[in-house]
């Protein structure tokens, strides 16, 4: 790097019109590279101005800038006049105008800002230059930019959209951060000094390294900004909200609309919206199975201790179980209930589609019985009932369905288990399920006595039997149907 003492010889050596070609050269890249060493050349071109009034010099000299071409600048001249001073200044505002303006021309919005770190499924990246390249997992033509979207290959910038439920995008800046989307998001991202990046919708995390002071990293969705000094975070945006949740450090996020603002601790979340109250939720740590009462993971692989629901990606700002295609995972409960001829069962529930899960994806919920009337006993499962694909990526929706019971089943114990059903080959995706709930309503089989068929010798014949109605066995607070009990 160039000491201070050695730019001023060197700006002395090319005003005096003294200075050799390596040196021009180094003076050239200094003055590029140095917002401080234009400033001392400007200075010091000043001071020759005011000093050669007297002097009587006719040389003239250029100074050759990075493309290849010379601008020429002339060298001080006999300052006969008051002319002279303002002469060499705004020769000296030219040469820092436009080496300047060459640099962030040329250079800044070539150079690649970051790495793709990992990516997966059908993705579109539009770059600075406007070309559109698909990713590899992409149906197309192959073309010389059919490589760009490969992992470890550098960016300079761009706008990267998901195109599927399983796309997901992450990339490193080279200063460590780490930003990912997920499923159907569309994310820009820059570097010019100061990081910027706008979620025009999706899921979006990321692990953001300090930034410089006074230039955060910025994040625009259509309803928020967010200011990023340094921290873990996770955002879903919508067209009309944003959702953050702050891991680690703090984040402050403004209402577009009105230019509200909020900081977010760890730990906690917000949702900005139009007309919400911007109110800090704190976030509970994520729970395993012992935390959950009812419901326990009867996989033969699983983890006991593993995580069985959590807050993030949640319906209605409580906890929701998370689903994974991965055999390692089955919640499942001992329902508590008994199975009589002619029940109907029916389940309804709230879920979303999260990372890795496809559009052939599917819940599966699964009626069950055993051979001892006791969970790790030998299963029979009677019912299967499908969610069907998702139909709203990035957002819950609610699935039902329905089952008769089998008269072998009956007066046994019923058991019911969450279950993932792959479309894809893949066993990698994750879902979220919210609010269950498991009902029976009772139809007795025709011609079968009743306890109210019969009636003591002379008395009336009683009112017809009330139609059936449901019971809820599984919902709500009742035996954890919504997953928030503790």
């Amino acid at each position: 790097m160039m000491t201070d003492s050695d730019l001023e010889q060197l700006i002395a050596a090319w005003l005096d019109g003294r200075i050799g070609a390596a040196a021009s050269e180094a003076l050239q890249q200094e003055l590029r590279g140095s917002a401080k060493a234009r400033a001392i050349f400007q200075r010091f071109a000043q001071l020759d101005a005011v000093l050669r009034e007297t002097a009587d010099t006719e040389n003239f000299g250029a100074i050759s800038q990075a493309s290849g071409s010379s601008v020429s600048i002339p060298k001080p001249i006999p300052a006969t006049t008051r002319y002279a001073k303002a002469l060499v200044a705004i020769a000296a505002v030219i040469i820092v105008v436009f080496t300047a303006t060459y640099y962030f021309q040329h250079v800044k919005t070539d150079r690649n800002i970051a790495r793709i770190k990992g990516l997966n499924g059908t993705l579109t990246w539009i770059g600075d230059g406007g070309q559109i390249v698909q990713g590899s997992a992409s149906p197309q033509t192959e073309t010389r930019w059919s490589n760009v979207l490969s992992e470890g290959a550098e960016l300079p910038g761009g706008t990267i959209e998901g195109m599927a439920p399983d796309s997901w995008f992450e990339l490193e800046f080279h200063d460590g951060s780490t930003s990912m989307i997920s499923g159907d998001s569309i994310l820009t991202f820059s570097d010019r000094g100061q990081k910027e990046l706008r979620l025009k919708q999706g899921r979006f995390s990321a692990d953001v390294m300090p930034q410089p002071a006074g230039k955060p990293m910025l994040i625009h969705t259509p309803a928020a900004v967010l200011e990023v000094i340094g921290t873990q975070f996770d955002v879903e945006a919508g067209p009309v909200s944003t959702m953050l949740y702050v891991r680690e450090g703090k984040v402050q996020i403004g209402r577009v609309d009105d230019g509200k603002t909020v900081v977010v601790p760890a730990g906690h979340r917000v949702v900005v919206a139009t007309g919400r109250a911007m109110l800090l939720l704190p976030v509970t740590p994520d729970r395993t199975w012992a935390q959950t009462p009812f419901w326990e993971n009867i996989s033969t692989s699983g983890d006991p201790d593993s995580m069985a629901t959590q807050e993030t990606r949640d319906d209605d700002g409580a906890h929701n179980l998370v689903l994974s295609e991965e055999p390692a995972r089955l919640p499942a409960q001992d329902a508590g209930y008994t199975i009589r001829p002619g029940d109907v069962f029916e389940v309804r529930y709230d879920w979303l589609g999260g990372i890795w899960w496809t559009d052939q994806d599917q819940i599966a919920i699964k009626l069950f019985t055993t051979d001892n009337d006791l969970i790790s006993g030998t299963p029979t499962t009677f019912a299967t009932l499908l969610s069907g694909p998702s139909t709203a990526a990035g957002v819950y929706e609610t699935a039902s369905g329905s089952s008769t019971v089998p008269a072998t089943e009956a007066r046994k114990r019923l058991f019911v288990a969450i279950d993932t059903q792959d479309g894809a080959g893949e066993l990698h995706g994750v879902a979220h399920l919210d609010n269950f709930q498991l009902e029976v309503t009772h139809f007795p089989e025709l011609g079968s006595p009743r306890l109210d068929d019969f009636q003591l010798q002379g008395a009336d014949f009683s009112d017809p039997p009330p139609e059936p109605t449901a019971a809820i066995i599984i919902g709500g607070s009742l035996r954890n149907g919504d997953f928030n009990r503790k």
